[in-house]
């Protein structure tokens, strides 16, 4: 593993506004700008994973592999377009917690694809934070492939200032195989975001899930998009979706459009969505015990979007979302 002296001489390439994640209570991670690995700190069980870098961001975890610790991996945008490509390959009974980052500081356009491939038995947590300049165009397709008994859990936060278009792919392509699409989204000013999940039953026994959790502000406009999918044959399968949002500004737009497309009658499915205001008695309350308004709505927003939270493996990480939801909210 590199030492933290090296790395600290390797910081003052990063941009200031990410420069605060890499404290000694950061491990395992690389920090890739404009298509350049600057940064690799990994820890000695990290070793084991095939980890390669050239234009395409490839890694393979061997079979049986099991860490609980987190690979971060922190993709910056500063003097060009970006096109991002990551495949992520999971072979039997492997397991791997991995989160990535995503900034630009710059306008520019950005294409990011992800691609996972889930083998018998194996699991991939994946989470990940979008922070794009608000004069960028974004678009971003994350596929998971998932193989007998298998399971992929991903958890996004689109935090960004930019239009944005993101997609989640998830296919249960063998028996038992499990699909989690978690994603917290949060928009304001003019920005335009639109989120759509896919997850599609190609084998029986199979359970999908997609949950979103969305707060609109100002003149800006939320999407979702969510598609349980369930082939023929598939029997036994389950296909649920729930859609939270909270609107704040008398323009913005939360929409939320849930979809099963169910061709098989032994099947478990259903879907639902509450989107409002904050509540007024929650507010009450909270005011009641010495908060201003505008404190008290950021306390519930701040739990409302907890999903992701959870996800966030240091203190600096969470204080950044944290700022991020007090900026987007004001």
């Amino acid at each position: 593993m590199m030492k933290y002296n090296d790395i600290t001489k390797l910081k003052k390439n990063i941009p200031s506004e990410i420069r605060k994640f890499f404290t000694e209570k950061l491990n395992n991670y690389l920090v890739i700008i404009d298509g350049e690995v600057i940064i690799k700190n990994l820890q000695s069980s990290f070793e084991k994973l095939s980890i390669n870098y050239n234009n395409v961001m490839d890694i393979v975890v061997p079979r049986n592999f099991s860490e609980k610790e987190t690979l971060h991996i922190f993709y910056i945008q500063e003097n060009t377009d970006s096109v991002i490509n990551t495949k992520i390959t999971l072979k039997e009974n492997a397991e791997l917690n991995y989160f990535e980052y995503l900034f630009s500081n710059t306008e520019s356009k950005v294409d990011f694809v992800s691609d996972s491939y889930i083998s018998e038995n194996a699991k991939l947590r994946y989470s990940g934070i979008s922070k794009f300049n608000k004069n960028s165009k974004v678009s971003v397709i994350r596929n998971s492939n998932i193989s007998r008994y298998g399971s992929s859990i991903y958890s996004i936060a689109e935090v960004s200032d930019a239009d944005a278009d993101l997609r989640i792919n998830m296919f249960l392509d063998g028996d038992y195989a499990n699909a989690v699409a978690k994603t917290v989204a949060i928009t304001s000013k003019k920005q335009k975001v639109r989120i759509k999940q896919i997850i599609e039953h190609n084998a029986p026994d199979t359970e999908g899930y997609i949950e979103n959790y969305g707060v609109s502000n100002n003149d800006s406009s939320l999407i979702f998009e969510g598609v349980g999918k369930i082939n023929k044959n598939m029997k036994r399968s389950i296909a649920r979706q729930q859609n939270k949002g909270i609107v704040l500004g008398e323009n913005s737009r939360l929409d939320a459009n849930p979809l099963l497309l169910i061709d098989e009658y032994d099947v478990e499915a259903s879907h639902g969505a509450a989107i409002g205001k904050i509540d007024e008695e929650q507010l009450y309350y909270l005011m009641s015990r010495g908060l201003t308004l505008k404190n008290a709505e950021r306390l519930i927003i701040s739990g409302f979007l907890s999903p992701i939270i959870k996800q966030l493996t240091t203190d600096e990480l969470i204080e950044d979302f944290l700022e991020v939801v007090k900026r987007k909210t004001l």
